[in-house]
Parts: C-alpha cells; sequence; structure tokens
C-alpha cells in the first residue's frame, strides 16, 4: 500500500504541520515522503494511518515513483524516544541517468560513488592502450536525469594495431547490495572488481576477450531486483552471465534466468531453497548453502554423546529449510528433536517453552539482531550455565551481544553472562593455509589488498567484508570457466562472443565447465556439488571468557574432524 500525504498532528496544545520527529512515549508521529516518493505502511489500513501515530518498533518503507531510485534510508523504524531511525540522514527519490554512458567501447568506467547512476553520481573515462579519447573523460548526472557531457569514444590510433589486438567484451551483469538486509556489495564489488583486473591482465586466461561487469544496488530487495534485471535483460549490451547477492534476490534471478539461456552466478546466497536443480537449473555459488553447517552439528553431537537436542528458529523460509535438513540428519543419526520451537519477531514464548520442556543441548537458527531478544530471554530464564548448551551460527560480528539494542532490555553485562560458553559453526570463507592459488595472492595478501581499496572503511562496518573472497572467487571461477569453453565451441564453429538469450549451445557449455570447477580461491579450495553448490570446510569456534576460540574445523567432504582440544566448558565437563 502506497500513500503521500501532508499530516497534521495535534500534540501537548500545540499544532505542527509536515515533519514531525518526535512525538511521545506512545509511538512516533508519521512522517512526510520523500518529493516524487511515497510511504508503505505494512498491516495498516488507509483509516489506520489516519491515526497519526505509530507504535514503537513499527517500520515505514520509502518506495519511489517512475523512473527513481531510493538515496539514503529505504526503512525506518520507531524507537522507543518517539524518534525515527536514521532520522538525521535524508531520503530521496532521484531520477537515474541513461545507463549505456556507464559502459565504454575499448575503455573503461568508474562511477563515484558506486551503484546506480543517479544524480550526483560522476563517471570517469578512461581508453585501453593503443586507443585515445576523444570528448571530455568526467560527466556528471543532473537533477533532470541526463549526463552533462556526451558520451565520448575511444578512438585507434593505428588501426592496425588495433585490429591484431583488440579484445572483445564479455558483459556479466551484477547485483550487489549496497544496503538493505545485507549490504554485502560494500565489500563484494570491490572484490569482485579485484578479480576482473588482474584476469583481464593475464594472457593465459581469456586472452582474445575483457571482461566488464555492469553492476546495479539491489538494496536486498526482490522488487528493486525485478526493475534491475529487467533493464539488464532489455538493454544493451548482451549480458553473458548473471551476478547477484541475497538469497530472495538470487532466487528471483535465478527463476526468470532460464528463460533467457542464462548461466546465474551467486557470490551471497546460502538458502538451502537454491540447490533445487529442478527450479533453479542453471544456478551456481561460492557461498555454500547453510545446510552445509548440519553434517558439522550432528558429527559434534555425536563426539559429545548427545542423543537428544531442542531447537528454536526465526520463521523465515533459509532457517526453516535448514532445521528440515538438520532434522532429517540427525534423525538418519539416531538422535531425537525433543524441542522444537520457532517465532516471528518476538521470542520470549519460545524461550520460556525450552526452559518449561527442559532443553539442555539447543540449536538456534536466527539473524543477529534476533540473536540480542533470544539471549535478552535466555538470561531473564535463567537458560544458560553449566547444564545448557548452545549452538548459534557463525557469521555474527564478534561482539554482537555486546551491541546496544534498543529492541533489548538486558545491560551488556546480562548478555556476556548469557552468551558465555555457546558453540558456532561457521563456513570458512578465508582460506586458513598461506597457499598461493589461482590469482597468485595468498588469503593475507587479499585482505590487505582488499582493505586498501576499501579507503580506510572499518572492514568491520563495512558490509560483505566476510564474503569478499567468495565474491573474488567467483569471478575467477567464472573467467575460468568461460576460458574453458573456446576450444569446445570454437570445435562446434561457435564462439562466446555469438551468444544471445536464445543460445541453449553455449550455456551448455559454460554449465558445463563450472561443474568441473577445481581450483585453489583465496577462500579455500573452490569445487561445486551436484546442485552447483560451493563445497566448503567448517570452523568451529566457542565463547570462551567473551572472545571466540577456534576449538576444530570440519571437512564434510571426506567426514574429517580436526580438533584442537581446545573446547572449554562452564563448571564440570559434558
Amino acid at each position: 500500500m502506497l500513500f503521500s500525504f501532508s499530516v497534521k498532528v495535534q500534540e501537548f496544545g500545540a499544532t505542527y504541520f509536515g515533519l514531525i520527529i518526535s512525538v511521545s512515549l506512545l509511538g512516533c508521529a508519521i512522517i512526510r515522503p520523500p518529493r516524487d516518493g511515497g510511504i508503505r505502511y505494512r498491516g495498516l489500513t488507509q483509516e489506520q494511518v489516519i491515526v497519526q501515530i505509530l507504535p514503537v518498533d513499527y517500520e515505514i518503507e520509502y518506495i519511489c515513483r517512475g523512473n527513481r531510485v531510493i538515496v539514503g534510508p529505504k526503512v525506518r523504524k520507531c524507537l522507543s524516544s518517539g524518534t525515527w531511525t536514521d532520522i538525521n540522514q535524508q531520503t530521496t527519490c532521484l531520477l537515474l541517468c541513461p545507463r549505456v554512458w556507464t559502459s565504454l567501447e575499448n575503455g573503461r568506467v568508474t562511477l563515484q560513488p558506486s551503484g546506480p547512476p543517479a544524480e550526483g553520481t560522476v563517471l570517469h573515462y578512461s581508453c585501453h592502450a593503443g586507443f585515445l579519447l576523444e570528448g571530455r573523460n568526467v560527466s556528471h548526472c543532473t537533477k533532470l536525469g541526463r549526463w552533462d557531457s556526451p558520451k565520448p569514444l575511444c578512438v585507434c590510433k593505428l588501426l592496425l594495431l588495433c585490429q591484431t589486438h583488440r579484445k572483445k567484451k564479455l558483459y556479466i551483469g551484477a547485483l550487489f547490495p549496497m544496503s538493505g538486509g545485507w549490504p554485502g556489495g560494500q565489500a563484494c564489488l570491490p572484490a569482485a572488481q579485484m578479480a576482473l583486473e588482474l584476469v583481464n591482465n593475464r594472457s593465459d586466461i581469456l586472452p582474445d576477450y575483457e571482461l566488464e561487469l555492469i553492476y546495479y544496488d539491489s538494496m536486498c530487495d526482490p522488487g528493486e531486483a525485478t526493475k534491475i534485471l529487467y533493464d539488464l535483460l532489455y538493454t544493451d549490451p548482451i549480458k553473458i552471465v548473471l551476478m547477484p547477492g541475497c538469497s530472495s534476490v538470487s532466487t528471483l534471478v535465478a527463476e526468470a534466468a532460464r528463460m533467457w539461456n542464462l548461466i546465474v552466478f551467486s557470490y551471497g546466497s546460502s538458502s538451502p531453497a537454491l540447490s533445487n536443480r529442478q527450479r533453479f537449473p542453471t544456478f551456481f555459488r561460492t557461498h555454500p548453502s547453510a545446510t552445509l553447517h548440519n553434517p558439522t552439528r550432528v558429527h559434534l553431537f555425536q563426539k559429545w554423546n548427545w542423543t537428544k537436542i531442542a531447537t528454536i528458529q526465526q520463521t523465515t523460509e533459509v532457517f526453516t529449510s535448514t532445521l528440515d535438513d538438520l532434522e532429517q540428519r540427525v534423525k538418519e543419526a539416531g538422535i531425537e528433536i525433543s524441542v522444537r520451537q520457532s517465532f516471528l519477531t518476538d521470542p520470549a514464548v519460545a524461550v520460556k517453552n525450552l526452559k518449561r520442556q527442559d532443553a539442555r543441548i539447543i540449536v538456534g537458527l536466527f539473524y543477529e539482531t534476533e540473536a540480542r531478544k533470544v539471549f535478552c530471554e535466555v538470561y531473564k530464564e535463567k537458560l544458560y550455565g553449566k547444564k545448557y548448551v548452545w549452538f548459534l551460527i557463525g557469521w555474527y560480528a564478534d561482539n554482537w551481544f555486546k551491541i546496544k539494542d534498543p529492541a533489548i532490555n538486558c545491560s551488556v553485562e546480562d548478555m556476556t553472562e548469557a552468551v558465555e560458553g555457546h558453540v558456532t559453526t561457521e563456513i570458512v570463507m578465508l582460506n586458513p593455509e598461506i597457499v598461493r592459488g589461482v590469482s597468485n595472492l595468498t588469503s593475507a595478501e587479499f585482505v590487505a589488498q582488499l582493505t586498501s581499496r576499501l579507503g580506510g572503511k572499518n572492514p568491520e562496518e563495512t558490509g560483505g567484508f566476510q564474503e569478499a573472497p567468495l565474491a573474488y572467487d567467483a569471478v575467477w571461477a567464472l573467467a575460468l570457466a568461460l576460458n574453458k569453453t573456446v576450444t569446445p565451441l570454437h570445435a562446434k564453429g561457435k564462439r562466446l562472443e555469438d551468444f544471445n538469450y536464445n543460445n541453449k549451445d553455449i550455456t551448455k557449455e559454460i554449465y558445463r565447465a563450472l561443474n568441473t570447477s577445481s581450483f585453489e580461491g583465496v577462500s579455500g579450495h573452490v569445487v561445486f556439488d551436484a546442485q552447483g553448490s560451493r563445497m566448503a570446510w567448517t570452523l568451529i569456534e566457542q565463547l570462551q571468557g567473551g572472545s571466540y576460540k577456534k576449538i576444530g574445523y570440519y571437512d564434510s567432504t571426506k567426514g574429517n574432524l580436526s580438533w584442537n582440544n581446545s573446547d572449554k566448558w562452564i563448571g564440570e565437563a559434558h
């Protein structure tokens, strides 16, 4: 539902028009939408919106009209103080400038800032060796949705030289979430660009081709991704591969891609549902499925001789399907799930039920924000200590339980006490060994170069920094696979540049090449299972004295557990 209107609020005898920031402890006043945009009120009728005061924890979502994109916070939440989140940051709806300016034949284009080319975007043009730039090397996107200078050309200096060495371009259409639920593009996009630069300078990989990334900000939003997908498919140039991140966006893209005979390669999607080859026949990912945690969990249950466990999950598709897989695996191992609890936003009742049903070994599946809510309730119910063991997901921030959160009423000391001793499983995304892989970088050198490229941004505050090695290796996997197709395509009288959305033969060759991928990357050994999902090691850590300590690794492909014997338990040993 989309409404756009002026509001009038009466409070304490005074009348305010337009933007109201703070009201009372009852909630927050409705705020004015951005110009050329509106606000979606979830779960409210138009009559309820007229009430003008929205409750604490209520979320509003901005929407832009026509060919405009949101710049600034897309969602705001009502805080108990009567203010909206990020109220000091403005949200605007800006016109997009034509995207055709963002690619240059025989040259390169860099966007500042990265993301969709809206008002304020600056393009910098440069030409490949042997070509001269005709026209301005900079163009600015104006508030009218137009570039302030004509698109330049890269003109050949010596015709014979250019004809001999001219590389043909292959385009990758990419969706990088720079904002939203998982702003992973903040680090994954620079990592992918690092890989592209190295690949394009290699004479032994696609020597006759240059890979170019055409990318947009999906905001981790399927609705936004729908518009981008349409843009990618219906504007030139033809893209040979699509590269999305975020499970919800990858689901949309991978389901549609079969109609265009496109391979979809994701660097940041963990949903187990994406392993369905009937539904997603051309999908691959360097990010393993969330179900990869489960063989590790089962192995640890068996190691410690536990025969009965409990579970609590947030009711989203990724956790539901992960838990279905776990249930099947523990059943085969002769382990019983005695309690299974779930919650949507408030875990209080679910935690109480775990306590009432005497759960001791508990697997928790939820996002980081919900983890804080869960463990505040765990503290209140005293569902921690030497009688209890919690298993959590390892990709939260290391200090997740110390972060100030207006959604909970527990102190940092309360949270620190409640989480002590829990075990986490985390997919290994950075090779722990000192190995020079296909890109000739060790994992440590990759991290150093990426950190430098981020220009002083704190890696811990940069979305997707942990997953960046997966984006880097995704580009290498694509380049190696495309390189592998050149000879078999030539034998059939075809070339990669002949690809179009009706050409199944070239898609089949790329699929076959990806399916047999095997190389050392900065994220570890890259190989895919029959469903196109990455096979990887799992890191096992335990929170000891308020900080995480590595206690082992598990290789699910071989069933090997490397154990440090450094696990430490509260009170007596388990």
